[in-house]
C-alpha cells in the first residue's frame, strides 16, 4: 500500500491515510480489505520510519516499508522490495481509496493469475475522466495508457480509467520498477511500468470494476465526505440484508466496524460507532448513541449515551442515561430515567431508578437502587469503591458516601447519609445514617 504521501489539498497535519472513512481510517479500511481478498503480507510504504502512518500499520499488523525521497509512485512501489520478500505475485494498492472492497481486489488477484498475466490493473467507467490516466485498447486488450496531458480529443472521450490498482508477476516487477527513467521532475510512475511491459510484449489484463464508487480517491476533504457517505450506506445496507430494520436510514449513523445481530430495530438518529455489536432483537433508539458497546439480545435503549460499556441479555435502558467506560450490565436489569454509571457492575435483575449515579460501584442481584440515589466515589484525592450485595434496597435520594459496603438484604431510609458500612440485614437511616440491625424499622423509601 502506498501511503508516503502527505495529501496537501486536504489542509490537514494529518497523513492523508489516517483519516478516517465511517470510523475507520483510510489505511485500516484498505488492510481490512486487503487480508479478506487473500493477500498473506502487508506492507505499507510511509514517509519515514516512526511517523504516524507507520506507527498506524504497525499496529495494524502490516510490514512498513520507507521511500526516503517523494520521487513517485513507482519508486514508493519499489521501496517495498525488501519487505515483500520472496512472494511470487504482487497487489498495490494506494492509500487513498478506501471504498475498494476485497471482491473487487481479490477479482483483479483472480483475474491476474487465470490470465497469466505479466502485470494487470483495475479500470473503471466513469462519466467525467478529468485528471485519469485513460485506457486505450485494441481487439479489447490494453494497448495503452495515456495521461490526460499527453492526450488528444478522441482520447479523451474515453470514458475507462486507470484506478492506480495493480497486480504484478514480482519477478519482473521489481527489476522493471527499477529500470524505469525518471519523469522531467525526477519522479517515476507506475503507469510507465505499464507501457514497459505493453513494449515488452508483455501480457498485459486491464479488468474493469463492476462498481464505480470502489474508484473514488480521496484527495480533497469535499472527496473524503463523499466516500464516508458511500461507505455508510454500504453498512446499513449490508445490516439490512442481514435481517435488522433500519426505520429511518438516512438519519441512522453506522461505523464500518459495527455488527448487528438480526430481527434488531434502530430507530432514527441512532449513532453505532467504533466496535459496536449488538445482539439479537433489540430495540436501540431513537437518538441513541452507543460506541465501543456490546449489547446482548432482547435489550432495549432510549435516548441514551454508552460509551465502552458491556449490556448482558434483556437489559434495558431508559431514555437520557449515561453509561460510561468500564461499566458491566448484567441480564435483567433496568436503569431509568436520567440515570449515569460509570465504571461499575450493576447485577442481575436490580434496578437502577430515576436522577441517580453510581460510580465505582458493585451493585450485586435484585438490588433497588431508588430515585436520586449517588454513590459519593471521590474525596478530593482518590476515587473509592461502593459495594452493594445482593437483594438490598436503597431508598430514594440516598448518599452513599465510599468506600462503603452495603451488606445483602440491608435497607436504607429515605434521604439517609451513609457513612459507614451496612452489615446484611440491616437498615441505615438518617443523616448522617444510622445503623439499625432489626427490621423493625419500615421508613425505607417505596422502590423507583
Amino acid at each position: 500500500m502506498l501511503a508516503a504521501g502527505r495529501g496537501v489539498r486536504m489542509r490537514s497535519r494529518r497523513p492523508k491515510a489516517l483519516h478516517e472513512v465511517a470510523g475507520r481510517s483510510m489505511l485500516r479500511l484498505l488492510l481490512d480489505a486487503l487480508a479478506d481478498a487473500g493477500c498473506e503480507r502487508s506492507v505499507v510504504v510511509a514517509a519515514a520510519e516512526d511517523d504516524a502512518v507507520a506507527a498506524a500499520a504497525r499496529e495494524a499488523g502490516a510490514l512498513v516499508a520507507v521511500q526516503q525521497e517523494p520521487r513517485g509512485t513507482a519508486d514508493a512501489a519499489l521501496a517495498a522490495a525488501g519487505a515483500v520478500g520472496e512472494a511470487g505475485r504482487v497487489l498495490i494498492v494506494h492509500g487513498d481509496l478506501p471504498l475498494l472492497t476485497s471482491q473487487g481486489l481479490a477479482g483483479l488477484a483472480d483475474a491476474h493469475t487465470e490470465a497469466r498475466a505479466t502485470l494487470s490493473l483495475l479500470t473503471v467507467e466513469v462519466d467525467d475522466p478529468t485528471g485519469y490516466g485513460r485506457i486505450v485498447r485494441s481487439a479489447g486488450s490494453v494497448s495503452a495508457i495515456v495521461e490526460e496531458a499527453d492526450a488528444d480529443a478522441a482520447t479523451r472521450a474515453i470514458g475507462e480509467i486507470n484506478v492506480g490498482v495493480y497486480a504484478a508477476e514480482a519477478a519482473w516487477l521489481w527489476p522493471a520498477l527499477a529500470s524505469l527513467a525518471p519523469s522531467a521532475g525526477g519522479e517515476v510512475y507506475l503507469p510507465d511500468a505499464v507501457r514497459a511491459a505493453l513494449e515488452a510484449g508483455h501480457a498485459v489484463l486491464a479488468r474493469p470494476l463492476a462498481e464505480a464508487s470502489e474508484a473514488q480517491q480521496v484527495n480533497t476533504r469535499g472527496q473524503l465526505a463523499a466516500a464516508e457517505a458511500v461507505m455508510r450506506d454500504r453498512v446499513r445496507r449490508r445490516l439490512m440484508d442481514g435481517g435488522v430494520t433500519i426505520a429511518d436510514p438516512s438519519a441512522t449513523w453506522i461505523d464500518a466496524g459495527v455488527e448487528v445481530g438480526e430481527d434488531t430495530t434502530l430507530l432514527p438518529g441512532v449513532h453505532l460507532l467504533g466496535t459496536t455489536a449488538v445482539g439479537r432483537d433489540c430495540r436501540i433508539g431513537p437518538n441513541a448513541v452507543l460506541r465501543d458497546t456490546r449489547v446482548g439480545e432482547r435489550c432495549t435503549i432510549g435516548g441514551s449515551t454508552l460509551e465502552g460499556a458491556t449490556l448482558a441479555d434483556d437489559v434495558r435502558v431508559g431514555p437520557y442515561c449515561h453509561i460510561r467506560p468500564g461499566s458491566t450490565i448484567e441480564a435483567g436489569a433496568r436503569l431509568g430515567n436520567y440515570a449515569e454509571v460509570k465504571a461499575s457492575r450493576v447485577g442481575a435483575g436490580s434496578r437502577v431508578g430515576h436522577f441517580s449515579y453510581l460510580g465505582d460501584a458493585d451493585v450485586g442481584e435484585d438490588v433497588n437502587i431508588g430515585a436520586g440515589t449517588i454513590t459519593a466515589n471521590y474525596d478530593g484525592t482518590e476515587k473509592h469503591r461502593t459495594v452493594i450485595g445482593d437483594g438490598a434496597f436503597i431508598g430514594s435520594d440516598s448518599m452513599l458516601v465510599a468506600p462503603l459496603r452495603i451488606g445483602a438484604g440491608a435497607r436504607t431510609g429515605v434521604g439517609s447519609v451513609v457513612t459507614r458500612d451496612v452489615p446484611p440485614g440491616a437498615s441505615a437511616i438518617g443523616a448522617p445514617a444510622r445503623i439499625r440491625r432489626s427490621s423493625e424499622d419500615d421508613s425505607a423509601g417505596e422502590e423507583q
